[in-house]
């Protein structure tokens, strides 16, 4: 009989396997711990699920080990080509452990993937590298950015490369606020503040102050995005809507729609938008910001909770 394993979502899984991969070079001491199930032997879900965690966290420590940086210009390097096709897990696995347990929150709300889609980082170069001692290297880095219509300048980052052991590792980086680069990194703190509906609740970002509307009737909720230039219309960011459980199952569960909880025979579930509603305009500082709340929307399921009456 064949044994039986309970699958794990990977986005699950991979919080779960960066939160505890190693940070030196070396093989991780559990490998001579993992015992198998045999061909016979059916072990209970519980243990299955357990068996597969420890499976996966070996997989990605031994993935955090092959991309451990031997230099402090690899560790910028990798870091600049992490940040170039938007993957957070590399980014995540070049970091110290210090920076690592700044940044996870931020990992996790957006399913591990950086920035949005335009403009986008098409080069990067390192400009300046600094020895500030013997296991400690600074180093600005230029990165280029690019859209649609072509080239669109250049912003810059510093970085701080720490050695451990054999491995480099980044320290810390400094971007500019609200640069295009900044909005594509996870090292600068989100303010939060809490949206109370009539329901329920959840936390949005501070910077989301003026840029949105909100319209709430019995348990419906819809949030629109509201531009600067009154010239151009809002639309919709989100709408979060309440539905009977039996209509739910009837017809919801395979559409759309994402389930946020369920409380007294009704399903609380949010609607994104499938696509940026300024698509006609992909250059425009609108589109821009849509893209970067239709991101942060992820906060909000994270921390949606039902308000006690």
């Amino acid at each position: 009989m064949k044994k039986k394993l309970v699958s794990i979502t990977g986005a699950v899984a991979l919080t779960a396997m960066l939160a505890s991969a190693t940070y030196a070079f070396e093989t991780p001491k559990e490998t001579t711990k993992i015992e198998f199930a045999s061909n016979n032997q059916k072990l209970p879900i519980v243990e299955s699920q357990k068996q597969e965690i420890e499976m996966l966290k070996l997989q990605i420590s031994l993935l955090e080990n092959a991309v451990a940086p031997v230099s402090s210009s690899d560790a910028v390097n990798q870091w600049g080509k992490a940040l170039t096709n938007r993957n957070g897990a590399h980014q995540y696995a070049l970091f110290t452990p210090e920076l690592k347990e700044n940044t996870k929150t931020y990992f996790d709300i957006n399913g591990w993937v950086t920035g949005t889609s335009s403009p986008w980082i098409s080069s990067y170069k390192i400009k300046n590298e600094k020895k500030v001692n013997s296991h400690t290297n600074t180093y600005v880095v230029e990165l280029q950015l690019a859209t649609s219509t072509g080239p669109f300048g250049t912003e810059t980052a510093n970085l701080t490369v720490s050695k451990a052991d054999a491995n480099w590792f980044i320290d810390k980086v400094d971007v500019k606020k609200a640069a295009d680069i900044w909005e594509r990194t996870p090292y600068i703190p989100q303010k939060l503040f809490t949206y109370r509906a009539t329901e329920y609740a959840f936390s949005i970002p501070v910077e989301w102050d003026t840029k949105y509307r909100s319209a709430e009737k019995n348990g419906q909720l819809v949030f629109s995005y509201v531009p600067k230039n009154k010239a151009i219309s809002e639309r919709t960011l989100f709408s979060i809507e309440k539905i009977k459980e039996q209509i739910w199952e009837d017809g919801y569960e395979d559409s759309l729609y994402q389930k946020l909880g369920v409380k007294n025979g009704f399903v609380y579930a949010i609607l994104p938008v499938s696509e940026n509603q300024y698509a006609d305009r992909p250059d425009s500082i609108e589109y821009k910001e849509f893209e970067k709340m239709s991101l942060d929307f992820q906060l909000l399921k994270k921390t949606f909770m039902f308000i006690e009456n």
